[in-house]
């Protein structure tokens, strides 16, 4: 990094319309994608959770990943965009460790659905940064972010969801 740039503050960097717009496409992309992929985590664990709550709660995670999925399919049909591949690594690792964390040690079934709750708040947790930060970046390329406010809403209302449950299996 040149000294010119390292002496700069946020305030005096200026990002031009074409590296917003292809930045907010390539977050997009990515919560796209790694949606796709949580459906079928949801799924998959679902099955193996025992207790009826638990179930219930990931059905309603499944749902609302489907309803996000719509959402953010009317989003780039607004922006006049496509889906396009993107790299979710860090997504997928991590829901091969909680499965690997679940599935392959040997645990009771109410350690299971203790460790699939501990990664379902990791992964709302996730999900409302990523939803963040792409609202962020609509406000600053111009696109409408009202839109981002219910996926929002329903990655917390999610991750508060888990986060009872889990209190209740701890407690």
């Amino acid at each position: 990094m040149s000294d010119a740039l390292a002496s700069l503050q946020p305030k005096d960097v200026q990002i031009d319309d074409f590296l917003l717009k292809k930045t907010f496409l390539e977050h997009l992309n990515y919560i796209y994608l790694g949606k796709h992929h949580l459906l079928d985590f949801f799924k998959e664990v679902k099955d193996i959770a025992k207790l009826n709550v638990l179930k219930m709660a990931l059905q309603e995670g499944i749902d609302d990943t489907e309803d996000q999925i719509m959402q953010m399919d009317e989003i780039y049909t607004a922006i006049k965009e496509k889906p396009s591949k993107t790299n979710t690594l860090g997504l997928k690792a991590m829901t091969l460790e909680a499965y690997l964390s679940v599935i392959k040690s040997g645990k009771t079934p109410l350690e299971r659905d203790v460790f699939i709750l501990f990664y379902l708040q990791q992964i709302e947790g996730i999900e409302i940064i990523y939803y963040k930060v792409l609202k962020n970046l609509a406000k600053a390329t111009g696109y409408n972010h009202r839109f981002l406010d219910q996926p929002i809403d329903i990655a917390v209302e999610n991750k508060i969801l888990f986060e009872t449950i889990y209190q209740e299996y701890i407690s």
